[in-house]
């Protein structure tokens, strides 16, 4: 029997990763989502194939995407994954597991580990910092709120308790630096057009010190410094990616001064 248990993505152009997340939820979770926000590749054929719904959305951002795709969900337990996200064998156990018998109405939701794990075993990017992160919820008692163009795309908790679930999310994040560096451009314009709409004030001291402290935080706290000439790159891409998100909401601030106008309609 299929577990009452909802799973849902969101996608574009996911045609490479998505295929080895859905093999891991597929056939034994009541129903899987996919929601597209306009993938020019076989992303559709691979959802529809695989008998998951396929479901199109204009972009509004992380958030609210993600909400949109836990709205279309007919269970209370829902499973959020990203495609680049695959299910280690002891936690697809470990769940069904748990639905094995009722779970305790005082549980809002389960956090699971989430890792760095390359397709390729021979990637120079291999070492991380891991961390727990909400995935498994009850939508009765956690939600994700949808606020355009917010980078908040997790659940955020409205009563009960969450618990922690032994197993793997693995991560299959970077296919290459030019990749990276493309959905760096976009989130940061995201949180920075989200940061200008909440009249959030960036200091001129906060940008000459944003960059070389998120490049030691990645560098060394997330120890990419393991990682060679590799982790170095990713260290000043993702460094970058936060710099930019404050420099382009800045300008934003600055520009809706000048015209008077709406920061988020630029």
């Amino acid at each position: 029997m299929k577990l009452p248990l909802s799973v849902y993505y969101i996608t574009q152009n996911e045609e490479m990763r998505l295929p080895e997340s859905l093999a891991r939820v597929i056939g034994w979770v009541d129903e899987v989502i996919v929601v597209d926000s306009g993938s020019t590749d076989k992303t559709r054929d691979i959802v529809e194939m695989a008998g998951a719904r396929f479901v199109h959305n204009d972009w509004q951002g992380f958030a609210c995407q993600k909400a949109f795709a836990a709205s279309l969900c007919r269970n209370e337990w829902v499973l959020d994954l990203d495609a680049d996200e695959v299910l280690s064998d002891e936690l697809v156990d470990n769940i069904k597991s748990l639905f094995g018998a009722p779970i305790p109405v005082d549980v809002a939701g389960f956090k699971m580990r989430w890792v760095l794990s390359q397709p390729n075993p021979g990637h120079p990017f291999k070492h991380d910092k891991n961390k727990k992160i909400l995935r498994l919820y009850n939508r009765e008692r956690a939600a994700i709120e949808p606020e355009k163009d917010s980078n908040n795309d997790r659940p955020q908790v409205r009563e009960g308790k969450v618990l922690y679930l032994k197993g793997d999310v693995l991560h299959r994040t970077l296919i290459s630096l030019e990749q990276m560096e493309r959905k760096y451009c976009q989130l940061s314009s995201e949180q920075a057009r989200y940061m200008a709409a909440k009249g959030r004030k960036i200091s001129a001291g906060r940008l000459y010190v944003e960059f070389p402290l998120k490049f030691l935080k990645y560098y060394l706290v997330h120890r990419q410094v393991l990682n060679g000439w590799f982790g170095f790159s990713v260290s000043i891409t993702a460094a970058n990616r936060n710099f930019m998100r404050l420099a382009k909401a800045k300008e934003l601030q600055m520009l809706a001064e000048i015209n008077g106008e709406n920061p988020i309609e630029n």
